[in-house]
């Protein structure tokens, strides 16, 4: 019976910091709104919306056009100073 309660006890603690990490990083994996609105503008104009069971997830060279045509949009709504952050 102790063996079971040690073990849980354990168990418990190693996921609470397991949680701990998690939620701790998770603030340095966001983006902008900026990005994310330049991100579904390109993804319209590659044809790659809306998304089903058939075209997801994107292939390589989808994935890459989708990556440069975001920086586009990003670069091109740096310049014009209209971010939406």
């Amino acid at each position: 019976m102790k063996q079971r309660t040690y073990a849980a006890l354990m168990l418990a603690g190693v996921l609470s910091i397991a949680a701990s990490g998690a939620f701790a990083n998770e603030g340095a994996d966001r983006v902008t709104r900026a990005h994310v609105l330049a991100e579904l503008q390109a993804a319209e104009e590659l044809g790659l919306v809306p998304v089903d069971y058939v075209n997801y997830p994107y292939t390589p060279e989808q994935a890459a056009q989708l990556q440069a045509r975001t920086a586009q949009i990003e670069a091109a709504q740096h310049q014009a100073g209209t971010s939406a952050q």
